[in-house]
């Protein structure tokens, strides 16, 4: 296809109207979106998850020291759910209802921490078992909420909270466990211990515990499950300092989903109900990237999938969440800066135009460009800009519409 190029290209934008006649597999499917600070002049901020809309919540920094739980909306605006009195909170789960659970400190020191439950702009303490410490992990659309309490994470319970109460899970040792993730369905996910210190994934169903099984009888834990009862998570390979590696129990049985090309650790944190699975690859914590796994296809590093140009600048370093759009809540930080978290949204991109090298750029000249993944004799409007970024088009879903664009015009 060729493309008849304008002078207003000297400006570095051009919009023209084209038809398309090349389709084919995509080849840079995501648009990676940099989400906003609360505090401009402190950037620093982490997702932790997504929910259908594609609304993200997690945690963003504050000129005055402070970090609180925040929400990213669709429309990528950035709400401050402040605290219960103390200095930091962290959002780890939201719903459809853009319900919001996680944890919030208490009192000035910021040492104790309570489980929250978010909802209308106003937060509630959830309490704890007895302890002085608990944390909210995960919220269902009934507003079931999991998660820990107790006086550490070494002798904590696992815990559902509903109906405006909340409820110890069983476990092999007392206070020895900690939930993860629930479903729309009530099933719970997460890990107990057994009387020797094992550490066993958990499936808590009916208020019933299943151990699940592990790799070599090594040290597992369950993070996320699906409504198809699908869970994902990490086991270690051979025992307790070895590797983890990301894994999945489909019907109860496990499948090891680590890839070594991409390094000698892997985590799984998020499965949609297509079967998706997204988090971390690499050395460990030091050289770690977020990681896509897809049945028939495996474990693959996102960043090898967005452009050229943002590959360069941006290590993607944890994807922890993941809804069935295939929108991924991840956090990274840019070469130049590593140590400034950046929380992004990571977005599909339908169509993809790929035009790498828009040179000479004159009046007159013609250059090839080349559309992936749309109808035949579709119209497309294409927008170029001379630097490369995700951004959103203003009035368009972000789930069918996101420009890898920066400040277009």
């Amino acid at each position: 296809m060729q493309l008849l190029k304008s002078h207003l290209l000297i400006c570095g934008v051009l919009l023209i109207e084209l038809a398309t006649t090349i389709a084919g597999a995509q080849q840079y499917p995501y648009a990676l979106i940099q989400l906003p600070h609360r505090d401009p002049n402190r950037p620093g901020s982490v997702t932790r998850a997504i929910n259908e809309a594609g609304d993200l919540c997690g945690g963003s920094d504050a000129s005055d020291g402070t970090y609180h739980a925040v929400t990213w909306g669709r429309d990528g605006r950035v709400l401050d759910l402040g605290t219960l009195l103390g200095p930091y909170s962290f959002a780890k789960a939201l719903n459809d209802q853009e319900e919001v659970a996680g944890w919030s400190s208490i009192e000035p020191t910021g040492n104790s921490k309570r489980a929250f439950y978010w909802s209308m702009g106003q937060m509630i303490d959830l309490g704890t078992l007895g302890g002085t410490l608990s944390e909210a992990n995960s919220v269902n659309e009934s507003d079931q909420i999991v998660g820990w309490a107790g006086y550490d994470l070494s002798s904590s319970a696992a815990f559902v909270w509903e109906s405006g109460q909340m409820r110890e899970l069983p476990s092999y040792v007392q206070r020895a466990g900690t939930a993860f993730g629930v479903n729309n369905q009530g099933q719970i996910v997460g890990k107990v211990y057994g009387e020797a210190g094992e550490e066993w994934a958990a499936l808590w169903e009916n208020d019933q515990l299943v151990v699940l099984p592990h790799l070599n009888r090594a040290p597992s834990v369950a993070i996320a499950i699906n409504d198809f009862g699908q869970i994902v998570g990490q086991s270690t390979s051979t025992g307790i300092n070895s590797p983890a590696r990301a894994v999945a129990w489909i019907n109860r049985e496990i499948l090891d989903l680590h890839n070594a090309q991409l390094g000698r650790s892997s985590s799984a944190w998020s499965i949609n109900n297509v079967g998706q699975v997204v988090g971390w690859a690499g050395e460990g914590l030091i050289n770690q990237h977020a990681m896509i796994w897809e049945q028939g296809i495996g474990m693959r590093r996102i960043i090898d999938f967005v452009p050229p140009r943002r590959r360069a600048n941006w290590r993607l370093q944890l994807a922890h969440g993941i809804n069935d759009a295939g929108q991924i809540a991840a956090y990274g930080f840019e070469t130049s800066d590593p140590g400034t978290l950046i929380a992004f949204l990571v977005t599909p991109v339908h169509p993809t135009m790929d035009l790498a090298a828009p040179n000479p750029g004159r009046a007159g000249e013609s250059n090839t460009i080349t559309v992936r993944n749309v109808i035949p004799g579709a119209r497309v409007t294409f927008l170029y800009s001379k630097t490369g970024g995700g951004t959103r088009i203003p009035g368009c879903d972000l789930q069918r519409n996101a420009l890898q664009l920066d400040s277009p015009t």
